[in-house]
């Protein structure tokens, strides 16, 4: 390809143009506005690095805690002392046979639960034999009543011809002459003749096994068509008219309870509480009786026997009954003595062991010391500290301080209002509270 094609193919550019005067003004103008700009941001950066705000100071807000209280008056409270029992029973026998022979009949209620009442038959022994035996001594008794007859007849006689003899004899041939010893051993016949009568009566009796006292049957040990001897073992029975429930106490309570025989003639009055078989607030009555003699082995704890009558509840109608059952964990709790002017305080309000949380007049906290005359479960009984009228505050705080500000939620008994807030440090929030 020639030069010259070339060339026209690709022409060369014009040489660049001289600046003008115009040029550089432009030029020059926008240096400047970007020095503008520069010292711009420069003079307000240092404005705003000079001029900085500053925090105002605002006095402290004091806001008082909110707590709930209660106003107490000194009253006569009656020591309550909790405890658990078992169940046992006040009365227990193991009855057993007083004859020998066969069971012949029973009744349908002998077995284990079957209620028996006073004197009703339990079983029957075969009284055949004892039938026989009767009628033989009876026999034997008429037998020597006719000899004793015989005998004061002779008595007579004889006394007639001591007398037509008319003289004094020795005193042991007067005995003879008259027969006295005659006579004492015909007397002596029928002594025994109805001794032996009374015997096998008694023999007969005991054919009928009959209940000693009102009783429930423990255990069955012989049935239907058992051959028994004298001392057999028949069953195990155990009184219904009253059970015993054996209670632990500690040693130091037992100066507030009145107990038969150790501090008092009358026990304190008790209930009984059965949780897992009746209703929560369901309890039966009962009475302290007697404070066993020895401590329980391994708590070093107290026994008491507090008993309740009538424990199958059977005076009640079948469909309310609270019987209680043998061996059952109950809950009891016995009326003490009776504390006078004393204020009763729940346990969560008492602080530190012996420390209230008073509101006082001012609305300000007070904190005092108590002395506790009496410590329960769920309540203390406070002998000095606090004073009829005052506000217990029954609320938790969460950092309390002596002197406070309070304030009184809805519930509680609040001091008059218009009663001003004294001025202090801001008082701490109680706890979950806002």
């Amino acid at each position: 390809m020639s030069r010259e094609n070339t060339e026209s193919r690709h022409p060369k550019a014009p040489p660049p143009a001289a600046p003008t005067a115009l040029t550089w003004v432009g030029r020059g103008v926008r240096v400047l506005l970007v020095l503008v700009i520069l010292g711009a941001g420069g003079w307000v950066s240092h404005y705003w690095l000079t001029h900085r705000p500053a925090a105002k100071r605002r006095p402290p807000q004091f806001q008082a805690v909110l707590v709930e209280v209660a106003r107490v008056a000194p009253q006569t409270h009656a020591v309550i002392v909790r405890a658990m029992g078992t169940v046992v029973p006040a009365r227990t026998v193991q009855l057993a046979s007083q004859v020998g022979g066969r069971v012949v009949t029973v009744s349908e209620d002998f077995l284990p639960g079957g209620r028996f009442k006073a004197n009703e038959r339990i079983l029957r022994i075969e009284p055949r034999d004892y039938e026989l035996a009767v009628q033989q001594r009876a026999s034997e008794l008429a037998r020597a009543q006719g000899d004793l007859k015989v005998e004061m007849g002779q008595q007579s006689v004889a006394r007639r011809e001591y007398e037509l003899l008319g003289r004094e004899i020795k005193e042991g041939d007067r005995e003879l002459v008259l027969r006295e010893p005659q006579l004492a051993t015909a007397q002596a016949a029928v002594a025994a003749a109805e001794a032996s009568l009374e015997q096998a009566n008694l023999d007969l009796a005991r054919t009928a096994v009959v209940a000693p006292f009102n009783a429930m049957v423990q255990s069955r040990d012989v049935d239907l068509g058992a051959h028994v001897n004298v001392g057999t073992g028949l069953a195990s029975l155990v009184g219904t008219d009253a059970y015993w429930v054996r209670v632990l106490v500690p040693v130091d309570d037992l100066g507030w309870i009145d107990i038969p025989g150790f501090n008092a003639q009358t026990g304190s009055e008790a209930r009984v509480y059965h949780e897992s078989a009746w209703d929560a607030d369901a309890f039966r009555e009962g009475k302290v009786e007697r404070l066993m003699s020895e401590l329980e082995p391994q708590g070093r704890m107290a026994r008491l026997l507090v008993s309740v009558e009538d424990p199958l509840d059977l005076n009640s109608p079948s469909g309310q009954r609270r019987a209680l059952i043998l061996g059952s964990y109950v809950r009891v709790e016995i009326s003490g003595r009776d504390l006078p002017d004393v204020i009763r305080v729940p346990r969560t309000a008492l602080r530190d062991g012996n420390r209230v949380w008073v509101m006082q007049p001012d609305r300000t906290l007070d904190i005092r010391r108590v002395e506790v005359a009496w410590s329960g479960e769920d309540h203390v009984l406070v002998r000095q500290g606090l004073s009829d009228g005052d506000l217990l505050v029954t609320s938790d705080i969460g950092t309390p301080v002596d002197g406070m500000a309070l304030r009184a939620s809805d519930g509680g008994a609040a001091p008059p209002e218009g009663t001003p807030v004294p001025a202090g440090p801001p008082a701490p929030q109680a706890e979950g509270r806002p």
